[in-house]
């Protein structure tokens, strides 16, 4: 058994599909299943149950499962603590939302640098629902997420680093500019610019509507923090961002929402692969705001 076989055997489990775990792991999916057979044949058990729809585990595949990712953690963390002691390049793989302002994430890796001047970094903006997948799947080593109460997945080590609401935000001219605070109920005729339906940012929002009874008026969707200010600014509705995001956007207007939804920003690793290297960084994020 090699651990290509369980990397796969592990893709094709989270995916639930062989056809979605081959195109993540960029090989054919006659090659994935024939790989995957080839590993049932050598355990003298079968792990999936198949259909035409999805794939299942069987009770045997449950505890490769567990089993597979304690391996493959194991393994990552013999690497990174290792190469960690050497000479030779490390690598570590930052995914944050871009909303995720109130944190200098370049501060924190300047810092892992001096401690490290081997490592190799790549950091990229994402979503928190691509940040959550990267960092399950092992793409990612360290997330900065940020989601409603309840939505941060058990299977995470997850440090908290701030809690903020979402605030409204409008061009100077906007008949909102002036005041003090507004509630949800003030927003059901305004034209909203808010994330995409789907993204956890959104799911924020709609659960905060949802429960308030206020219907959602025509939404306008983006896929980032600057793209929602570039429609607020050009008067085409209301934005809602984090209220954090005032201090970078001073061409807009920032208004309280006195029953607006709060978000909890974490930074997450997967236990089974999380690396030294991942938890030392997970510290040094959390140390901006210790009290």
């Amino acid at each position: 058994m090699e651990l290509r076989h369980i990397r796969y055997a592990l893709a094709v489990a989270e995916d639930r599909h062989f056809s979605r775990a081959a195109s993540r792991l960029h090989v054919s999916q006659s090659a994935l299943s024939a790989q995957v057979r080839d590993l049932e044949k050598e355990l003298g058990v079968e792990l999936f149950n198949r259909n035409s729809r999805n794939v299942g585990l069987t009770a045997a595949g449950e505890v490769f499962v567990a089993r597979s990712r304690e391996v493959l953690g194991a393994v990552s963390r013999l690497v990174s603590d290792v190469s960690a002691r050497s000479n030779e390049q490390v690598r570590l793989t930052v995914g944050t939302i871009t909303s995720a302002g109130r944190v200098d994430v370049g501060r924190a890796l300047a810092d892992l640098t001096r401690r490290h001047p081997a490592i190799n970094i790549t950091a990229r903006p994402y979503g928190s629902e691509v940040v959550i997948e990267g960092v399950r799947s092992g793409a990612i080593d360290v997330g900065i997420v940020g989601l409603a109460a309840g939505r941060l997945p058990k299977s995470f080590a997850a440090a908290p680093l701030w809690s903020e609401p979402t605030a409204a935000f409008v061009a100077p001219d906007h008949p909102f500019a002036q005041a003090s605070s507004i509630r949800l109920e003030d927003l059901r005729d305004h034209t909203l610019v808010d994330f995409a339906s789907g993204s956890e940012a959104r799911v924020q929002t709609d659960q905060a509507f949802a429960e308030s009874q206020v219907p959602r008026g025509k939404t306008l969707e983006a896929n980032s923090v600057d793209l929602i200010c570039s429609l607020t600014a050009n008067g085409l509705g209301v934005g809602l961002l984090p209220q954090s995001m005032s201090a970078l956007h001073s061409e807009l207007v920032c208004i309280p929402i006195t029953d607006a939804p709060h978000r909890i920003v974490h930074a997450i690793t997967e236990p089974t692969h999380s690396s030294a290297l991942a938890r030392e960084f997970v510290e040094l994020l959390a140390a901006q705001f210790a009290t």
